[in-house]
This record gives structure tokens, C-alpha cells and sequence, in this order.
């Protein structure tokens, strides 16, 4: 119900009351617009600037979408009759447009001139992370994958210069995701997240943000969303990359 065309328009704060929304469908239902305002830690006017950039006329039809929406969403479905199609074709859309060129030139500018880059993910980014340092070793940018939140990350050191961390997390808020981009960024390493919140924690920390907003799926606490965006940039700015050096 936010096409991710709409979400790019938004600004610092109509991006807060987006993730508090996306985060507390059921509670915002039932509450005024003062108090999400509140909660949100925006103004009234924010939420009617917001609710009007997402295609409503006012935050009474706003919260009348969310109902229907999250009645819609509470119908059992099964997995294999939900369809991505939708949300992956506007995300293939979204890949071509120049802003979102311009935001991986700005990564595999970063990338061709990295000696190290290291992948890092937990769970599902894990794998993801050892593919995409499999794959991007493959065009000649030395890439490791870093999956374990507890192993040691050396001090600001000669050999971490110019390097670079890819952070993978679909929500950004995975607290192992965050503690080894912090550890990273201490030491000198340049950040991009990979991620499907762009007011997430991860997002707010790293250097370059690239998002690509799609639903999320869980089943049983279990995330079930598609990865496909992730393995297309994945591949994508392994093929912007210079050939070996």
C-alpha cells in the first residue's frame, strides 16, 4: 500500500512516520493524528504531508487503508499462492531509474577502489553475503564474507584503508548486523547498507544507503521475504565492476 516510488519522496520525517506505521500497523488503527504524532515524534502536519505523498486524502482515509490492508494480510495465504510479481516488477522498474543508478555508480566507485571489501549478514544474510564475496572475487575485487557477529575486528590499522563493508539486512535493525557495522566504521571501514528500511538504524549509521522496499513476509517469527532484490544488486554491481586489476 507504499509503492516504492512514493516512499522516494519522502524526507527525513515523513520517512519516521512511514517506519512507525510499517512497524505498528494495529496500534496506529486505533489513535488520533496527535497522538502518532507523538509517538513519531513528528507534527500533525508531517503525518497529512505523508498520508498525502502516499495517494490519501486525509489521515481518517489513511487509517481506514491500514485497516483494510491488515485484514487483507491476516487472511491465512498459502506460500505458494502469493504472488512477488507485483512488488518485483516495480522493484525492476525502480532499478532503472537514474537516481537509483546514480546510488550504485556511487558504491562501485567506492568498491574499485577498496583492496578488502567485506560482506556482512546474519541467517539468510549470511548466505547471501558468502555469495556475494564468492561472486564479486570472481571480478577481481578481493571480497570476504564476515558472518559471525563475534569475531574479533581489528583497531584502526594500515590494512583496513580504502576498505569497504557491505551490510546486509532486510529490516536493518539486526542488532549482530549493527554492532559489526559500528565495530567497522570505527576502524576506518567505509559502510553501505543493503536494506529494505531506509530510516532503519542500519540505515542511519552507514555511509551509503541503497534500499529497495518490498513487503516482508514472516511466518512462525520466521522471514520469509524474497531475497531476489538482494542477489540482483548483488550481481549487478559485480558487473559494474572493472575487470581484474
Amino acid at each position: 500500500m507504499f509503492p516504492y516510488a512514493k516512499l522516494r519522496t519522502l524526507n527525513g520525517l515523513e520517512s519516521s512516520v512511514y517506519t512507525y506505521i510499517n512497524q505498528h500497523q494495529a496500534e496506529v488503527e486505533t489513535m488520533t493524528i496527535r497522538e502518532l504524532a507523538e509517538k513519531a515524534h513528528v507534527s500533525t502536519t508531517t503525518i497529512l504531508r505523508f498520508a498525502n505523498k502516499m495517494g490519501y486524502e486525509g489521515y481518517s482515509e489513511l487509517k481506514y487503508a491500514l485497516k483494510r490492508n491488515r485484514a487483507a494480510l491476516s487472511e491465512p495465504t498459502p506460500l505458494s499462492d502469493q504472488d512477488l510479481s507485483a512488488p518485483l516488477a516495480e522493484f525492476f522498474e525502480t532499478v532503472t531509474t537514474p537516481e537509483f543508478s546514480k546510488l550504485v555508480d556511487q558504491a562501485v566507485a567506492k568498491l574499485e577502489q577498496a583492496p578488502l571489501v567485506l560482506l556482512c549478514g546474519i541467517g539468510t544474510g549470511a548466505a547471501l553475503a558468502e555469495y556475494g564475496a564468492r561472486f564479486w572475487s570472481n571480478t577481481g575485487t578481493f571480497s570476504l564474507a564476515l558472518t559471525d557477529p563475534d569475531y574479533p575486528f581489528p583497531e584502526q590499522t594500515a590494512v583496513l584503508q580504502n576498505t569497504v563493508m557491505v551490510a546486509l539486512s532486510v529490516s536493518g535493525e539486526s542488532q549482530p548486523v549493527i554492532d559489526m557495522a559500528t565495530r567497522a566504521q570505527q576502524a576506518g571501514v567505509y559502510v553501505i547498507a543493503l536494506t529494505d528500511h531506509a530510516d532503519s538504524t542500519l540505515a542511519h549509521l552507514a555511509d551509503l544507503v541503497i534500499t529497495y522496499y518490498l513487503p516482508e513476509l514472516t511466518r512462525g517469527g520466521l522471514n520469509l521475504t524474497t531475497q531476489i532484490p538482494i542477489i540482483y544488486l548483488l550481481e549487478l554491481v559485480a558487473h559494474r565492476l572493472k575487470q581484474p586489476r
